[in-house]
């Protein structure tokens, strides 16, 4: 990805060691995906502002056609740029499984995730339908959850299982299904908690702090 020209400057400090602006280099370093694309505007400052700085290990870099075709910045939201303090576009863990593969790495996460929670709150449609009620009890068992759970009121009521909810009105009439732990970490499952245990079709699942 490319950078703004402040952030390629602090990045090249940080690269080089020189003094920098922490708040912005960890911001900025939650979105690296392989090395970052300068131009030789901005080479040309850094050898300026930077003591030893040696433009000829970056110029490898100069004018690569970037992949995701966006610009980090600490200051716009408007596409292409994207600010490293706030901004819908973000860099979260994510993993996919194809139809047909086994999601026990998935299940072995998703029990690491709720083995401390003291509560998670579960938003899924689909929870109810007749022949997917199982799911809600099959994921107590394989993820073993042993807190708190709470699902929407006439889910929780058809299902006779957890508590109702009551903070999380926002996830009425979503398309994704979430699973919150603790107001802490989002998980969204892009095609259900079925297919977390069904392996004919493919799964992903991706987890964001809230």
């Amino acid at each position: 990805m490319r950078l703004s020209d402040k952030l390629a400057l602090e990045y090249l400090k940080f690269r080089n060691q020189c003094e920098f602006d922490l708040r912005c280099i960890e911001a900025l370093l939650c979105y690296f995906k392989g090395e970052f694309i300068f131009t030789k505007e901005q080479l040309s400052y850094a050898s300026k502002e930077i003591a030893s700085f040696d433009m000829n290990r970056f110029l490898p870099l100069l004018n690569k056609i970037p992949k995701f075709q966006l610009i980090l910045c600490d200051d716009n939201d408007q596409f292409p740029n994207v600010n490293i303090f706030s901004d819908r576009i973000e860099n979260n863990l994510s993993a996919t499984f194809k139809a047909g593969e086994q999601r026990n790495k998935a299940i072995e996460h998703f029990k690491a995730l709720f083995k401390d929670a003291k509560s998670i709150f579960i938003y899924d449609k689909f929870l109810t339908k007749p022949n997917l009620k199982p799911n809600l009890t099959k994921l107590q068992k394989e993820c073993c959850i042993s807190c708190d759970i709470f699902l929407p009121e006439d889910q929780q009521r058809e299902l006779k299982i957890g508590k109702v909810d009551k903070t999380h009105k926002n996830y009425t009439n979503n398309h994704d299904r979430y699973i919150i732990v603790e107001d802490k970490l989002e998980i969204i499952l892009t095609s259900g908690i079925d297919y977390l245990f069904d392996t004919s079709k493919d799964f992903t699942y991706i987890i964001r702090e809230i």
